[in-house]
């Protein structure tokens, strides 16, 4: 569904890195999509068409252990690893600004590390089922931090060719039924199944190695970098995953930013409030052209 201009990878730090780039390359200004946790760059395929017309080069990147990127080893799979193959690809491509960052769900607390630790000309952000805060504080994610999700991690990390045939054939049958758990506005079939299909490719080391570091990863000290741009932060209503709390707290270290809660929309308001996600955009790009 993610329609691009060109595309290919990066390597970094052992890692292929898959980019996709669409619309001039000298445009006065970059959109940069860091998506979330077990999809991918597709997740933004509404966005990226909404903004096709406008001059505005847009670019997204598979994180490590996701899409079309290497899986790595679990060890390996970190935020701000994750931060560090972005600024890789914008590298290479001699990206450099100024930037609107956009980042989802695990997407966002990787492009606050990007933003905080790497030297950006950054004009403003997005921030969607973001966190700055460890993700087991609160919301869903406080089950994967008792003895269930420790066995769950046990078994992926010390028998993880047993795990591996489990998830291919455990989530072949069930992902339509996990992406759905994510919503709660009416939504198409084909989009649930086109979630699915992302949940499906995303290997077992990911979901393992990211498990410690987003339990444990803040990003409260990225508040001296969003002190000085403007933004938005979009969260639903339902979110489970990272819930409004989350977003209320990335607010207190972001005054700026405007706050915007989605009625009924769970942890994917770029599939389920798209146009609510694009005019966030669309008003940071109309502020910059």
């Amino acid at each position: 569904m993610l329609r691009y201009d060109r595309t290919g990878t990066v390597a970094h730090d052992g890692v292929d890195v898959r980019f996709y780039d669409r619309g001039p390359v000298d445009a006065p200004l970059t959109v940069l999509y860091v998506h979330g946790f077990n999809i991918s760059s597709e997740s933004f395929f509404m966005q990226v068409d909404a903004l096709a017309e406008l001059p505005v080069r847009q670019l997204l990147v598979d994180v490590r252990g996701h899409g079309r990127t290497t899986s790595v080893a679990p060890r390996l799979c970190t935020v701000d690893l994750a931060a560090d193959d972005v600024f890789a690809v914008l590298s290479h491509l001699g990206a450099r600004g100024p930037f609107i960052i956009v980042g989802h769900s695990l997407g966002g607390p990787v492009s606050l590390s990007l933003m905080r630790r790497h030297d950006l000309d950054v004009a403003g952000s997005v921030q969607i089922s973001s966190a700055v805060e460890p993700f087991a504080m609160q919301g869903l994610p406080q089950i994967l931090a008792g003895p269930v999700g420790r066995a769950i991690e046990a078994v992926l990390r010390y028998t993880p060719g047993f795990a591996e045939g489990m998830r291919r054939v455990i989530t072949s049958a069930i992902a339509p039924l996990l992406a759905m758990g994510f919503y709660f506005r009416p939504v198409s079939y084909d989009l649930i199944r086109f979630h699915a299909r992302m949940i499906r490719r995303t290997p077992l080391a990911t979901y393992a190695g990211f498990f410690d570091d987003l339990l444990l990863h803040s990003e409260l000290s990225a508040s001296a970098v969003l002190a000085g741009i403007p933004g938005y932060i979009l969260v639903g209503e339902r979110d489970t995953v990272a819930p409004v709390s989350q977003s209320a707290r990335l607010h207190e270290i972001w005054p700026r930013a405007h706050v915007q809660v989605l009625p009924e929309s769970g942890h994917m308001p770029p599939l389920d409030a798209p146009g609510a996600v694009t005019t966030a955009i669309l008003r940071l790009v109309h502020e910059h052209l």
